[in-house]
């Protein structure tokens, strides 16, 4: 297990369940415990990088079941992609190195545009077999500085594979020339993103967490300190062929890196040489194999779009026509409402009706109460007056009954005197 990162730091805290993170330069290392002796191979059938490392795990990645249907993948491919940035960055005819050829398919194309070139693989077996398929000059071993100067040396998907990168590069310095250049192609991740935001935003990030083969995972930000630390100062990014999300290819130089060669050149260049206008037909029909797939995957995009609209589309239809089936059931229950309240309120409408007419008739009645309460008002106003005389007529009557009383009193009064006196008399 990696203790400590390439940059000498120990301060490493945990990335994701096989990676940690170097807390200095931000670069993911693997918790594989990696055999020292990885490099090397002894036993093809068990050494990791032994023929079975191609004949399986990279065959099968490919999607291919023979290296031969591998080597005829990538020189339709990346091959060419990556051909076509080296003629505009190598100098034309120049010398190279390819560190960890693979199955050589770079080297044999540069070697079939005119190049000089020289190629590094671990499995004897490997370079056996490309030997003989592709007639490209290989040396069996790791990359290690020897005096030999080259005017490139190329990489590709090996710096993450380095348990000593920083020495790999420092053998390249040795390597190149003062204004040689370094080309390498590696995976990359953003280092100012989590993990589950890289799983998040770039979904393919998960397949670069290969522990027992990737060692380093570097950013951009990482890889630019490790070239400078060995002395390549400069460094030009140019698109990957994988997606800048997912690698990083790039040329570095001790020296400040200028486009070497215009395409007048390159043409000119490729028609010299015996093979360069093979290799111009197979760019030309790669640039219009790349102009229609780009053409397709837009169409793609506009189709998907399109699908995605018309499933959005159905979905709101369904939903309208779910909201509608229920507006339809409400409007229903509304009018079975309507027609209950309708029926009752005829109901209501007679009963007013029979109200409206006992009202008619009570307030006739009404009428006829009022009028004879009037006449009765009217009598008892004219008895009240009648009353009032006779009780004035029985007041007078009273005081003549009084004044009678008084006066016959004053009478028997008199007669019982004047009989008194008759008696007396007698």
């Amino acid at each position: 297990m990696m203790e400590e990162c390439w940059c000498g730091n120990k301060n490493l805290a945990e990335y994701a369940k096989h990676y940690d993170r170097c807390n200095e330069c931000g670069t993911l290392i693997s918790k594989y415990p990696f055999d020292q002796n990885i490099y090397q191979v002894n036993d093809e059938e068990k050494d990791f990088y032994g023929k079975n490392y191609w004949k399986s795990t990279m065959a099968k990645a490919s999607g291919k079941h023979t290296l031969s249907e591998v080597i005829d993948l990538y020189l339709t491919e990346r091959v060419l992609y990556w051909l076509k940035y080296i003629l505009k960055y190598v100098k034309l005819g120049a010398e190279f190195a390819e560190i960890g050829c693979g199955l050589g398919q770079l080297s044999y194309v540069l070697k079939c545009s005119g190049y000089e070139q020289i190629a590094y693989e671990l499995s004897p077996w490997i370079c056996d077999y490309i030997r003989q398929e592709l007639k490209i000059h290989v040396h069996c071993g790791s990359f290690k500085e020897n005096g030999h100067r080259y005017d490139a040396i190329l990489a590709f998907d090996v710096l993450e594979h380095l348990m000593n990168p920083h020495e790999f590069l420092q053998d390249c310095a040795k390597s190149v020339t003062e204004d040689g250049i370094l080309c390498i192609q590696t995976p990359c991740f953003n280092q100012d993103l989590s993990y589950q935001e890289m799983l998040s935003q770039c979904p393919r990030f998960d397949g670069m967490l290969r522990e027992e083969q990737h060692v380093y995972l570097y950013s951009r930000t990482a890889v630019e300190r490790l070239l400078k630390s060995a002395g390549f100062s400069y460094q030009v990014f140019v698109p990957a062929f994988f997606g800048d999300d997912y690698d990083m290819f790039f040329f570095a130089s001790k020296k400040p890196i200028q486009l070497k060669n215009k395409e007048s050149e390159i043409d000119s260049y490729l028609n010299a040489v015996p093979n360069g206008r093979l290799v111009k037909a197979m760019l030309t029909l790669f640039d219009e194999k790349q102009d229609y797939l780009h053409r397709f995957q837009m169409e793609q995009e506009n189709s998907m779009a399109r699908l995605e609209q018309v499933r959005r589309m159905t979905e709101i239809l369904k939903e309208s026509e779910a909201d509608r089936a229920a507006r339809l059931e409400q409007i229903q229950s509304l009018t079975d409402s309507l027609k209950e309240n309708e029926a009752d309120r005829a109901v209501r409408l007679e009963q007013i009706q029979s109200l409206t007419q006992m009202l008619e008739e009570s307030e006739a009645d009404r009428a006829a109460r009022l009028e004879q309460i009037q006449s009765l008002t009217q009598m008892l106003e004219e008895s009240e007056a009648g009353r009032a005389a006779n009780l004035e007529q029985i007041q007078i009557l009273t005081q003549m009954l009084e004044e009678s009383e008084s006066d016959r009193a004053a009478r028997l009064e008199q007669i019982h005197t004047l009989t008194e006196m008759l008696h007396q008399k007698k």
